[in-house]
């Protein structure tokens, strides 16, 4: 699974991007929010974060993109309570204003979120520091609860069957265009390094 979160300021083309993704966006989940349009989302966001002036990133943004064999399993709701209790384990609580959406546009079907770190009582829930590896933690935990493989995991299997595959094809072949020729049969590309 991957996933990524950084602060940021935003302008509306943010939230549009979420909200569309070449037509096949969904928006999943939204939180303290009276539009329904990403601009006047933005509105609402931006308006809060004013609230605290002193916050000039005042957005959070990122995503989680589940490997095929797991996110074609998991249902739309599924997924959006993956991000919301990751989101939650960050510092995101029932007054930050949130939007998510399910992405289907590319192989792997994925989940943006725009997240006010500015809650709607002008605090900021969500600390900056070490923003991305926190939250890349936090989505392991989770995906630990459920029973889901972690990005890691998912990684040590894959270099797992790749050393497997190389193995065999270093015992069958004689010469290395031939070793070449068999890892690309098993859906490997051998480069010159």
């Amino acid at each position: 699974m991957n996933n990524s979160a950084t602060t940021r300021t935003i302008t509306k083309i943010a939230l549009e991007y979420n909200g569309n993704d070449q037509g096949t966006a969904e928006m999943i989940s939204s939180n303290c929010l009276l539009s329904s349009t990403p601009e006047g989302q933005y509105l609402e966001m931006k308006t809060v974060s004013e609230r605290n002036p002193n916050v000039k990133k005042w957005a959070l943004t990122g995503y989680i993109s589940q490997p095929d064999e797991i996110g074609n399993k998991l249902k739309d709701e599924e997924f959006a309570e993956i991000a919301t209790k990751a989101l939650d384990k960050i510092g995101v609580t029932n007054k930050n204003q949130y939007r998510l959406d399910i992405h289907n546009s590319t192989k792997h079907k994925h989940i943006h979120f725009v997240v006010n770190r500015i809650d709607i009582s002008g605090k900021c829930t969500v600390k900056s520091h070490d923003i991305g590896k926190r939250f890349g933690d936090a989505v392991r935990e989770v995906c630990k609860e459920r029973g889901l493989l972690t990005d890691i995991e998912i990684g040590i299997q894959k270099k797992a069957e790749m050393l497997k595959s190389l193995t065999e094809a270093i015992r069958s072949e004689n010469n290395f265009d031939d070793l070449i020729l068999a890892m690309k049969k098993k859906g490997y590309e051998i480069q010159w390094s």
